[in-house]
């Protein structure tokens, strides 16, 4: 199966004061849509601008949480969620898990038509505490509320 075996970086630049990772050729891969039709994906990741590259566990998770969506053969659900391995406490800041929907960040263009007129969309890891993720359970958090860039997470690596 082919899956993101790569994670790309675009450091900041004017008008984008973070890091963006992302996907590159899992849109190759078809899933199936709630509806029979057929969608393709690519993913993002936002981090600070003080993020270095050679910190390794966001693109490890952004390569691992796609992987894991594509495996299932069809398209993620808005409000899926991908966990980590550490554990966090309630009322930490830190990320517990990632939230995978529609990226917010690049509004209209999240979603583009190909020279073969395939459709893709862009869909965004967010990041969830784990208060953030119980209100998920619950039905009660409104994703929009969500900061798209993933400021703490160097905590998750103990």
């Amino acid at each position: 199966m082919l899956v993101p075996r790569h994670v790309y970086g675009a450091p900041p630049c004017e008008g984008r004061p973070h890091w963006v990772l992302h996907t590159l050729g899992a849109c190759l891969l078809v899933l199936a849509g709630r509806r029979g039709e057929e969608r393709r994906f690519e993913f993002v990741m936002s981090l600070p601008a003080d993020w270095i590259p050679s910190e390794r566990w966001p693109a490890y998770m952004l390569r691992r949480a796609s992987s894991a969506i594509l495996a299932v053969g069809s398209a993620p659900d808005e409000g899926g969620v991908v966990f980590n391995s550490a554990e966090v406490d309630h009322g930490s800041p830190h990320v517990f898990a990632l939230l995978v929907a529609p990226s917010r960040q690049l509004g209209e263009r999240a979603h583009v038509r190909t020279r073969s007129r395939s459709s893709v969309e862009v869909y965004a890891m967010y990041p969830l505490t784990f208060d953030q993720w119980q209100l998920h359970q619950g039905g009660h958090l409104d994703i929009a509320t969500v900061p798209e860039i993933i400021e703490h997470w160097r905590e998750m690596l103990r």
